[in-house]
């Protein structure tokens, strides 16, 4: 069960940093007169879909570095693997 709430956690966070992210590039660009809002919607888009595609990458990268076991074990048995349980 501790596992199953970690990983909620930590999606929920990682949507939080990437709606977080996503809205505090956004308004730096508009501060930046990169682009209005005035002239439509179409910088907010290329910032939302390249901010997205970066995060999930990232996110992606982060998860498949989590799978990978640095060790060569399982973890799931093997000799010694009574010792690891309290």
């Amino acid at each position: 069960m501790k596992e199953k709430t970690t990983a909620i956690a930590l999606v929920a966070l990682w949507v939080l940093g990437w709606g977080v992210g996503g809205s505090l590039i956004d308004a730096g660009l508009i501060r930046a007169e990169v682009y209005s809002l005035e002239g439509g919607q179409m910088g907010t888009l290329v910032t939302f879909l390249v901010w997205s595609l970066f995060w999930a990458g990232l996110g992606m990268k982060l998860w498949r570095r989590r799978d990978a076991d640095p060790s060569g074990d399982d973890a799931g048995g093997g000799e010694g693997a009574d010792l690891e349980k309290p």
